[in-house]
């Protein structure tokens, strides 16, 4: 039994790909979301991906997904609002997804050029 859960552990692991550059796949966002912490109404940006520890290949995959969900998250709740404009809820989380998107992206972008 041993030998086998070694051989699966070697297995898996060589599997992985070596490339701190490799590519995401289409699903990752959904296997292994981003999360953050909020204060007064507004997303943390440091906080962005905290639930990886930060010298992690995930942590750098997360952040880098992250940028795309909340440009995702402002669109949604932008084009929810057109056909609602009253609604005060939506306001609010277009205000909080899109303002965190737009300043997250120079920092996602300041993070992959010290990876280089």
């Amino acid at each position: 039994m041993n030998a086998l859960f070694r051989w699966i552990c070697c297995t898996l692991l060589f599997a992985l790909p070596l490339s701190g550059m490799a590519e995401p796949s289409p699903g990752y966002a959904k296997r292994f979301p981003a999360q953050w912490l909020e204060r007064d109404g507004g997303i943390n940006l440091a906080s962005i991906c905290y639930n990886y520890p930060q010298q992690s290949y995930m942590y750098r995959l997360c952040r880098q997904e992250a940028g795309k969900t909340l440009e995702t998250r402002c669109q949604r709740y932008q084009a929810v609002l057109q056909h609602n404009p009253d609604n005060a809820h939506y306001r609010k989380l277009a205000a909080k997804y899109c303002s965190a998107a737009r300043d997250y992206g120079p920092i996602a972008a300041q993070e992959r050029r010290q990876e280089e």
